[in-house]
């Protein structure tokens, strides 16, 4: 019997820090790393009012959005360049509003995915783009809407960290799976 072992050191950067290079390269990987935490703050932020813990998502969207954060959602069909299906200005007014669209469909609980992060920064300021794909439970038994679309956010750093400033969520499909008969 023979056996192989292989031992080796793997460095990962992403392209973009990777061509500028330089001394800032360790802080824009770090910025990345925090600004991409934002998308899954919300996601966490989402499925807390998705299980009826209302308080916990409305305190954990402050952890992700700025104060005056403009946040926006588009239904299957309705025109991005439109008025949205939700809208809403800061964290609070958006978890309302979060929570008065999963009551109104039912849900009773919901698990939001993020992937796909891709994030450009200029100084301060940045962009960052993910993709959704999100489970809404109606019947525990196993009726449930999926969801999957892309946001587009803006995002600033600011004393107490990076923020996203401006979120536009553009759905591309919301379909209803019924639970098979027992």
């Amino acid at each position: 019997m023979v056996a192989v072992t292989c031992l080796s050191t793997v460095a990962i950067t992403p392209i973009a820090d990777a061509k500028k290079g330089g001394e800032d390269a360790g802080k824009r990987l770090s910025d990345r790393a925090e600004i991409t935490q934002l998308t899954y703050c919300y996601a966490e932020a989402t499925d807390a009012i998705g299980r009826g813990d209302f308080a916990t998502g409305k305190q954990t969207y402050k952890e992700c959005f700025t104060p005056n954060a403009d946040i926006k959602a588009y239904f299957p069909g309705e025109d991005p360049n439109g008025p949205p299906g939700v809208s809403a200005i800061g964290p609070e007014a958006y978890a309302v509003a979060v929570k008065g669209v999963f009551e109104s469909a039912g849900y009773v609980s919901t698990q939001h995915l993020i992937g796909n992060v891709r994030i450009d920064l200029d100084g301060n300021h940045g962009t960052m783009t993910s993709y959704l794909s999100a489970t809404h439970v109606l019947d525990p038994d196993g009726t449930i809407e999926v969801a999957h679309g892309t946001y587009f956010d803006t995002v600033v750093r600011t004393p107490q960290g990076w923020k996203i400033a401006t979120r536009k969520l553009i759905l591309l499909t919301f379909v209803r799976l019924e639970a098979p008969a027992p």
